[in-house]
């Protein structure tokens, strides 16, 4: 969607290059994914300010990890599960320091509205994946950067082909039945 994805042949030239000490097929690599891998936090956490470092710390691991991989053809599945690995030890971190926030009264700020796509289907979209349990999110997230087959997905998540067929089964389910409910609420308030 919109980011071109490397062929599986050219990753794993580069990371073969990189294996063999060259720092220019490094910062290729690193260059044909940092976009993917940015996009893949966003859809995971929505929060921009925490991208920076995430991705920072994803492509750390990845430099520090390509040494000892040795299944070249599974490194986008193996560096997007670090990545998700990335955002899940994020949320516990964040989840802990809440425990040691002192509350504090705030007034909520409201921000404005983002100027809406042309009949709203994009907003409507993310904000009905933005529901999805996290493990749902995530393949739905994963598959909105390219498609990716079962058994990646499988790698990536860390669990089995049947339950990320599950996954995706009620996550479209959901999507569906909910831009469905929308779209008619939409129409009946045209109406009015």
């Amino acid at each position: 969607m919109g980011i071109p994805c490397p062929k599986q042949e050219d990753s794993s030239a580069l990371v073969l290059r990189v294996q063999s000490g060259d720092e220019a097929a490094l910062a290729a690599l690193v260059e044909s994914y940092q976009e993917r891998i940015a996009g893949f936090i966003y859809s995971l956490l929505g929060d921009p300010e925490a991208i920076p470092d995430l991705c920072h710390s994803v492509f750390v691991k990845m430099i520090v990890g390509l040494p000892r991989l040795r299944e070249v053809a599974s490194f986008e599945a193996w560096l997007f599960r670090i990545a998700r690995n990335a955002c899940n030890d994020y949320l516990r971190r964040k989840r802990v320091r809440q425990l040691f926030v002192p509350l504090e009264n705030h007034h909520e700020q409201i921000a404005a509205p983002a100027p809406p796509d042309r009949d709203g289907r994009i907003e409507m979209m993310r904000r009905a994946i933005a529901e999805l349990p996290a493990r749902q999110r995530e393949l739905i997230s994963l598959l909105q950067d390219q498609e990716w087959s079962y058994e990646d997905l499988a790698r990536i998540s860390r669990t089995t082909v049947a339950s990320v067929k599950s996954r995706l089964f009620r996550a479209r389910e959901f999507l569906r039945e909910h831009i469905g409910r929308q779209e008619s609420q939409r129409r009946a308030s045209e109406k009015m």
